[in-house]
């Protein structure tokens, strides 16, 4: 036989394997992955969220605290009202933008924050320079309540 004649072909190959569909264990793979970045998104959220409430529930028990602990020392109660609204400060602002202010610049922010004027004007002197001095009366309800009112605003301005 002539084997130009014989019915013999070229080997022809098969066509490349083609990317999609992905075969099951990359399926498998990526329904773990994605399960996973949603634990963590979710994780994340939860805690922002527990963070977020947990600043005024501490400032808030703290600011009681203190009115019963400092109940008849006045003076020592307007120096820790004070600790703690710096403190409150530079939680939710930054120790950056917080620490430096004094006088009048640090009534100006308080007030800046609260969208009103609670402080400049009302608590000029109780806020600036009373906490320093070593024998003074002071008179802390109403800046209580305004502190209160502002813990309340920080909370709902809702800065982190």
């Amino acid at each position: 036989m002539n084997p130009e004649e014989l019915p013999l072909r070229d080997i022809h190959l098969p066509a490349p394997i083609g990317w999609w569909p992905p075969a099951p264990g990359w399926w498998v793979l990526l329904a773990l992955l994605l399960g996973v970045v949603l634990l963590l998104v979710w994780h994340w959220w939860k805690r922002r969220a527990q963070r977020q409430v947990d600043w005024f529930g501490l400032a808030k028990a703290e600011l009681v605290g203190l009115q019963t602990r400092y109940r008849d020392e006045p003076l020592t109660l307007l120096r820790e009202l004070s600790v703690l609204l710096r403190r409150v400060a530079i939680s939710r602002y930054g120790r950056g933008q917080v620490a430096g202010l004094t006088g009048t610049a640090w009534l100006d922010f308080l007030d800046k924050k609260a969208g009103k004027n609670l402080f400049k004007g009302k608590f000029d002197t109780l806020l600036t320079e009373m906490p320093y001095r070593a024998d003074a009366q002071a008179e802390t309800r109403a800046l209580i309540a305004a502190i209160h009112e502002w813990l309340k605003l920080q909370r709902g301005n809702g800065h982190v």
